[in-house]
């Protein structure tokens, strides 16, 4: 009929919402528990694997060889935010703004692909050129090579950090995992492969490259065939453009580069003040910090997306009773770092790092914050709030700046540290008051928690210290470890921070997400 003509579907319109409907079908949420805890577990992989890696580096580079590694490393970070172009968290909030519409997915993603490569590639490139200037600035041509293998896989880096986000977004952090287990393996083998067979410094970033190249492409193909191809049907009407994302990819982008110079200035504050080797100390110490903050990054995974105020009901229930129990899980290493950082440094690091020791007690706030800061700094990201974040980010780095240079010059490496403290305290603290602002937490309860916290970690603090200090057998690591992780429960129990029907339904509730 004439008058049908216009009401008519194209011929391949059907297919095109049945194929959208299989997608969405098979986006279906996986819940918050088995999200974090598949988040946990890629985590994990990469401890496990990086880990091993850089104390096999430590050792076999000595902290001079290690310095000139780190110091390409922090020089590459400065350079990946900026290569980012701040995408991977705006391309990420508005995926997860836009879980329902899955030819919406497909246009964010595709739009946010063609950027990052772009400007990946160009960063690269430069990167890649001022390599040789570079190590003649700071003095030691060694560090040319590994600059400029790290800028090769700067590429990879932008685009593993792109596909990472993109995916804890849709709420499949199963990709993330296999891109997790596929870049530590590779970088493990490769660049421990090539330090032994003399590299150096040079062989370890290059294995670095290979790896991130790799997973960045099994994770790219991956994310495409789970949302069914990038392409869109013509009659596609795509709500969210290049300006939408450019303006709150611009914000990101301001907070990413001065983040990323925060995390690095110590570091090349401490090489172009003092030596390599105080760097390599330095490096090896916040190396296996980062360690640590990997549960914050695991639970914000599970945690963050869902606070996307689209929907108008933000969960705010599970985002306060994540930082409670980051704070409680991460206050157990609170007393191992400062009591026993002696024994710990000899057993992971070997001589030559005689500067470790007292690096890892003072940078112990850092570690004991990292893991709710992870948290709550994405959390505001998923809030749609970065522009907030530009003042508390700039104002952070004049500060650390700042201070990092004068502690420097008047204590040495230390003040390095306590320089790197001080930023994280007023970082994740600034971060906390956004969010309280933005949605309903009780401050005074998780203020409560930090106290509670740290009084059960004193308590094992004086086990540790009765048990020894220096020069630790075996049993005595045993019965440090063992007792005082007992004693410390024994405090949040009995200060009722946790409780035995608390602790049952938590565990409940991870059997539940682990068995689906």
């Amino acid at each position: 009929m004439p008058g049908g003509i216009g009401r008519r579907r194209p011929d391949n319109a059907g297919t095109a919402l049945d194929d959208d409907a299989a997608v969405a079908a098979g986006l279906t949420d996986p819940g918050v528990v088995r999200n974090t805890l598949l988040q946990l577990a890629s985590q994990v992989a990469g401890a496990v694997f990086t880990g091993g890696l850089t104390l096999y580096l430590v050792r076999a580079l000595g902290a001079s060889g290690y310095g000139v590694y780190a110091l390409a490393f922090s020089i590459a970070s400065l350079v990946l935010y900026p290569a980012g172009l701040g995408l991977p968290w705006s391309i990420g909030r508005f995926l997860a703004d836009h879980l329902d519409d899955v030819a919406q997915l497909r246009a964010i993603l595709r739009l946010g692909l063609r950027l990052q490569t772009a400007s990946a590639v160009v960063l690269s490139a430069a990167l890649f050129v001022a390599a040789g200037p570079l190590a003649d600035a700071f003095g030691d041509p060694r560090l040319g090579w590994p600059l400029r293998w790290m800028a090769v896989g700067l590429l990879g880096q932008a685009l593993f950090a792109f596909v990472t986000s993109a995916v804890t977004s849709i709420r499949r952090v199963s990709i993330g995992l296999w891109m997790a287990i596929v870049e530590s393996t590779i970088e493990l083998v490769c660049s421990a492969g090539l330090v032994l067979a003399g590299a150096g410094a040079a062989g370890a970033a290059l294995g670095k490259t290979v790896g991130y190249l790799v997973a960045a492409t099994v994770g790219t193909y991956l994310i495409v065939r789970l949302i069914g191809g990038l392409g869109t049907g013509a009659t596609t009407r795509v709500s969210v453009g290049f300006k939408a994302i450019a303006r709150y990819s611009g914000a990101m982008l301001v907070v990413d580069v001065t983040w990323s110079a925060i995390s690095q200035i110590d570091l090349l504050l401490v090489g172009a003040l003092l030596s390599s080797a105080a760097v390599g100390s330095l490096g090896a110490v916040l190396r296996i910090l980062i360690l640590l903050g990997y549960l914050g990054l695991a639970v914000s995974s599970g945690v963050a997306p869902r606070l996307s105020l689209r929907s108008g009901r933000p969960d705010t229930r599970a985002f306060e009773q994540a930082i409670r129990y980051l704070v409680v899980v991460q206050g157990v290493v609170i007393a191992p770092l400062v009591i026993w950082a002696g024994p710990i440094v000899s057993v992971l690091f070997g001589p030559g790092y005689h500067s470790a020791p007292a690096l890892l007690r003072v940078l112990t706030v850092q570690a004991f914050v990292a893991a709710p800061a992870s948290l709550i700094s994405v959390a505001v990201t998923y809030l749609g709030e970065a522009r907030r974040r530009l003042r508390i980010v700039l104002g952070t780095f004049v500060l650390g700046m700042i201070a990092t240079y004068f502690l420097i010059r008047a204590v040495g490496v230390v003040g390095a540290a306590i320089g790197d403290d001080l930023v994280q305290v007023v970082y994740v603290g600034a971060h906390l008051w956004i969010c309280a602002r933005l949605i309903d937490i009780d401050l005074r309860r998780i203020a409560v928690s930090v106290a509670r916290t740290l009084l059960a970690a004193a308590l094992m603090a004086l086990l540790l210290f009765a048990v020894g200090t220096e020069h630790l057998a075996v049993w005595q690591w045993i019965v440090g470890l063992l007792f005082g992780t007992l004693l410390y429960a024994g405090a949040l129990l009995g200060t009722r921070e946790v409780t035995v029907a608390e602790i049952a339904s938590v565990t409940a509730r991870v059997r539940r997400g682990s068995s689906r």
